[in-house]
């Protein structure tokens, strides 16, 4: 699980990292965390989880998180903010949760149960890499692409190269929002932004060709699942 901690408050930043530190331990197998005082750079990077700082000196953390949420619509935005009256501003983003810097250990411990039920709920694809077996989100999974029997899985922040066919892989995975469209791609269709008439673009701007022979099936899936999203 990759997490960004973003504030502009070094002591507090260092505190609250060791925190969220020993809590993602006993909530994720494998997690990394990054530290931001300035969001200069935090944008070359996707992360699962961002605990970000609603009233930063220099930028406005509410507008930071729209940001976030454009190019990165599956992340969990956790604000933190020690002025109650940004709450209501903030809540337009649809926040996972907020902590109150005044009540940091109770708010951070129900941010973390929060984050357990969510993910312990969710499904993930096993597979055995680099002499060892990892678990990848499903719901990270951006698409697969094939060529030579070598598979290739896209998520928000790594490739992962498989020596199997696209149908083995995603029968592996066994779920219904991965979708073949084309001889070569399956799809996520959490991170389809777009769809126009033999065409669809992802969520990291990567556009897709369905294929004639998928698009019927495509199409169905697509208006099934949105349903039951509504």
């Amino acid at each position: 699980m990759n997490i960004a901690i973003i504030d502009d408050d070094k002591n507090f930043l260092k505190i609250f990292s060791n925190k969220v530190k020993s809590l993602s331990r006993n909530v994720f197998d494998t997690s990394s965390i990054d530290s931001y005082t300035n969001c200069e750079t935090l944008l070359e990077k996707k992360y699962d989880i961002y605990f970000l700082d609603v009233d930063l000196i220099k930028l406005n953390g509410i507008d930071i998180a729209k940001f976030i949420k454009e190019d990165n619509p599956a992340a969990k935005i956790i604000f933190v903010t020690s002025r109650s009256d940004l709450i209501f501003s903030a809540i337009t983003v649809q926040p996972f949760y907020f902590i109150r810097k005044t009540n940091l250990e109770k708010d951070l411990t129900i941010a973390f149960t929060l984050l357990t039920d969510y993910y312990t709920v969710k499904e993930y694809y096993k597979i055995k890499y680099d002499s060892e077996i990892i678990s990848i989100l499903i719901d990270d999974i951006i698409y697969l692409e094939t060529s030579d029997h070598l598979t290739t899985i896209y998520t928000n922040n790594k490739q992962y190269h498989v020596y199997k066919t696209l149908k083995t892989v995603q029968n592996e995975i066994n779920s219904r929002q991965i979708i073949q469209i084309n001889r070569k791609n399956c799809v996520n269709v959490l991170h389809i932004v777009d769809e126009q008439k033999n065409y669809i673009k992802l969520d990291n701007d990567i556009i897709l060709k369905i294929g004639k022979p998928f698009k019927n099936e495509f199409l169905s899936i697509l208006k099934e699942y949105a349903i039951e999203e509504d």
